[in-house]
């Protein structure tokens, strides 16, 4: 895929100029022309990644995200500083495993961060305090970002991590994005610098939330029994409940360009924009979308959730005749393939039309948005219905597939 995009990017600099304050933090996907693309962007201030597996693990599969090795992280900063953009390493594991409670573990993680620090790094995420509190103290020259596996979610939640030195907090987005009423008193709680994910597509409150935090974290970290493999049924769930209902499209934790201003009249100006796994032409795109506040297509083309799994490589990580049968292999790439939307024009399986969203998210900042009363509230059904449409045909073979992966969980004839 070529990148289009990048000739008419200058023309539009001039115009952000003049807007107002937004900083911007972007996944890094390694591909050398995507730093030069998201230069020309006042607001992108840094971008996020890390190797494609490393000591702690993070929040993406390895079979998901670019093989990154040490070269290529380290060309990667110095890029970055080259542009002016900073780089944040993700050290942002759900859970340490232990890990960090042996003697072994200890010495690696600190040997990781004085490598980190050889590269001029300029900040890490985490999730874990003990681990903040160890880079706090031996490392102090690094800012540090609570990434949203931490699961901020309240105003004393956010003055814990506060009090122990963090930079910057990475609010839940699956908690808190809707509401205005919470995301505006954990503003008041704290004066450290605070960030929302803007174009994650999860729904509200999943309950498989904390299982697929601690599932991504374990299947990109080294030396996991998991070696890479991760059968993904947390999207099994969300896909399932998306094509049935259609509404669930909106009952989801995105923020439209059109309404970062409703966030930022609440306190909020750090945004961060997803996915480690984009192509570079398509994170530009969304980054454009957002610093000019404006996207005029369909909203799936800056949430959709994507992976680099289009690839005969792809089965390598999932050829483990030890956890799986070999025949089901090819259901789940089978799965994926078709799941995973990789058109965005008018013949989309999927297409959101975002300007018929026009005033939704403005009715939900009023009004509210309660989860006790999501089954009464109508609202997203109305905006459903006129802005949401899934091909039948695509919606009828996927949920054939998500039935018969399920059924082979649940009764463990899949393994």
């Amino acid at each position: 895929m070529g990148l289009n995009l990048l000739p008419n990017l200058p023309l539009i600099t001039c115009s952000l100029l003049s807007r107002g304050i937004m900083v911007l933090s972007v996944a890094f996907t390694f591909d050398p022309n995507l730093i030069p693309g998201l230069s020309v962007f006042p607001e992108v201030r840094e971008v996020f990644g890390k190797l494609g597996s490393d000591l702690l693990g993070g929040g993406r599969s390895t079979y998901m995200v670019a093989d990154a090795n040490r070269e290529m992280l380290q060309k990667a900063v110095e890029q970055a500083h080259s542009h002016n953009i900073e780089f944040n390493y993700l050290l942002n594991a759900a859970n340490l495993d232990g890990f960090e409670q042996t003697r072994d573990g200890q010495k690696k993680i600190r040997r990781f961060l004085d490598y980190l620090s050889e590269l001029n790094v300029d900040s890490v995420t985490v999730s874990v305090p003990y681990l903040l509190k160890i880079v706090k103290s031996s490392y102090p020259h690094f800012k540090t970002r609570v990434g949203v596996f931490a699961r901020i979610s309240t105003p004393r939640a956010a003055q814990w991590w506060e009090e122990m030195g963090a930079d910057i907090l990475c609010i839940s987005a699956i908690s808190c994005n809707r509401r205005f009423d919470l995301l505006k008193s954990i503003r008041s709680s704290v004066k450290c610098d605070l960030q929302l994910i803007v174009n994650a597509c999860c729904l509200q409150e999943c309950p498989f939330e904390l299982a697929h935090m601690n599932m991504l974290t374990h299947a990109s970290r080294e030396g996991s029994r998991m070696h890479s493999f991760n059968l993904d049924y947390c999207f099994l769930h969300c896909s399932s409940y998306r094509l049935r209902d259609k509404s669930f499209f909106l009952k989801s934790i995105w923020i439209r360009p059109e309404d970062l201003s409703l966030y930022e009249k609440s306190g909020y100006h750090h945004f961060k924009i997803v996915d480690r796994a984009c192509f570079p032409e398509m994170l530009i795109k969304r980054v454009k979308a957002y610093a000019e506040r404006s996207f005029d297509g369909n909203l799936m083309e800056l949430i959709a959730p994507v992976a680099r799994i289009k690839s005969y490589k792809t089965i390598l990580p999932f050829f483990r005749p030890d956890k799986i049968k070999p025949g089901t292999v090819i259901r789940i790439l089978k799965f994926i393939d078709s799941a995973l939307i990789d058109r965005f024009d008018e013949d989309s399986p999927v297409y959101i039309d975002n300007k018929k969203l026009d005033g939704y998210i403005r009715k939900i900042f009023k009004k509210g948005c309660d989860s006790s009363q999501c089954r009464t509230c109508s609202l997203c059904e109305e905006y459903s219905k006129n802005a949401v449409t899934i091909k039948p045909e695509y919606k009828k073979e996927i949920i054939s597939q998500i039935e018969s992966l399920e059924k082979g969980l649940n009764d463990g004839s899949i393994f």
